[in-house]
């Protein structure tokens, strides 16, 4: 998964950096997907949003680890936890800033915003905040279908937030697609270097 995912994230990158195919389909696709938001969806994409601003996902981190450090005592876990979410979100505001793209100008919330677009910043940090919750559940479970529920389930809320921040004109495409290749490649490097990747 790590290889994957930093191949994904490299190409995006290059794409980005040269003016591939990727980055010049990305103001269609956005104008596309935000021509479905009507004002009750446009509604709803703000509510996701600001759920998964970066106050509320360190707030929902330092909860969780503290939970598994009062309740369980799983100093493991809660290690893993930590450094997936905190360091991860750092990692990606480097990334912005080596690259500097500007948000969409399309009117809505990148203007808004004072960083840059590449890659998502929501989506990066929602991704390891559920991506991080996700293999925890996968070490407690054992049923087959309940381990496919967990996985679809972070997937779906991690996409809910990558769709919220095109149709509020906050990020293209591109940016959400690298977020998540970079979300899960250091997602598996911290399930490495803390043997969460091996545990049973």
């Amino acid at each position: 998964m790590l290889a994957v995912s930093v191949a994904i994230l490299a190409l995006m990158a290059l794409d980005l950096v040269f003016g591939g195919p990727v980055s010049s389909f990305d103001r269609a696709a956005s104008e596309w997907l935000r021509g479905f938001a009507g004002p009750a969806t446009m509604r709803a994409m703000v509510l996701v949003s600001a759920l998964h601003a970066p106050r509320p996902i360190i707030a929902a981190t330092l909860a969780v680890v503290a939970l598994l450090l009062i309740r369980r005592r799983d100093r493991r876990a809660a290690v893993f936890v930590l450094l997936s979410v905190m360091p991860g979100a750092v990692l990606n505001a480097l990334l912005k800033r080596a690259f500097e793209r500007p948000r969409p100008d399309f009117g809505g919330l990148g203007h808004a915003a004072g960083d840059f677009a590449f890659p998502s910043g929501h989506v990066a940090n929602s991704a390891l905040f559920y991506g991080s919750l996700a293999l925890l559940l996968l070490h407690r479970l054992d049923r087959r279908a309940a381990r496919c529920g967990v996985v679809a389930a972070s997937v779906a809320l991690v996409a809910l937030v990558g769709i919220s921040r095109i149709v509020l004109g906050a990020h293209y495409p591109g940016d959400v697609v690298a977020a998540m290749a970079e979300a899960l490649a250091w997602l598996a490097l911290c399930a490495w270097a803390t043997g969460m990747a091996r545990r049973s």
